[in-house]
């Protein structure tokens, strides 16, 4: 994904059809390239909030919109010509790399405790994963316990 994304995943408020709720709750993610600073996304968001609170404050004085940061984590950038990359495309017996649009806490290893990391394992997100109905086909787990046992092989020579 060549940008940065964001969804709502869940809104919920109220108790019951026939009262006002006092407030509604809106579960939201961003999800930013490991060069974007997500303290600016963020800031822009909660500019965004204001303006909407500003724009009903003389006729609503409570109201009002919270953003609350509730886990973060930076991107995942590494280098496709990397030595980790490498190993892990000749454990794996693959040659190519793929970007996908889920976090992992694989950018906080890369980036706070400067561990070279890559995300694999079986399956595919292409149709697979993060889906209804996902799933990882018999043969994928095969090939991911082939995988582990050749890492095992070099890591105890």
């Amino acid at each position: 994904m060549p940008y940065p994304t964001i969804h709502v995943a869940k809104v919920s408020g109220g108790l019951a059809l026939n009262i006002v709720p006092e407030k509604a709750i809106v579960d939201f993610e961003f999800r930013h390239l490991a060069a974007d600073n997500p303290d600016d996304i963020l800031a822009r968001i909660q500019a965004a909030a204001q303006k909407v609170s500003d724009a009903h404050q003389a006729q609503f004085p409570v109201a009002q919109i919270d953003v609350q940061t509730r886990l973060s984590y930076p991107g995942l950038d590494t280098d496709p010509d990397s030595k980790v990359v490498r190993q892990a495309q000749k454990l794996a017996r693959v040659t190519g790399t793929t970007k996908v649009a889920f976090g992992t806490e694989a950018g906080y290893f890369a980036t706070h405790l400067n561990i070279p990391t890559i995300v694999c394992g079986p399956g595919s997100m292409d149709g697979q994963g993060h889906k209804p109905d996902e799933y990882i086909e018999l043969s994928q787990l095969t090939a991911c316990d082939a995988m582990f046992d050749r890492l095992l092989g070099v890591m105890s020579q």
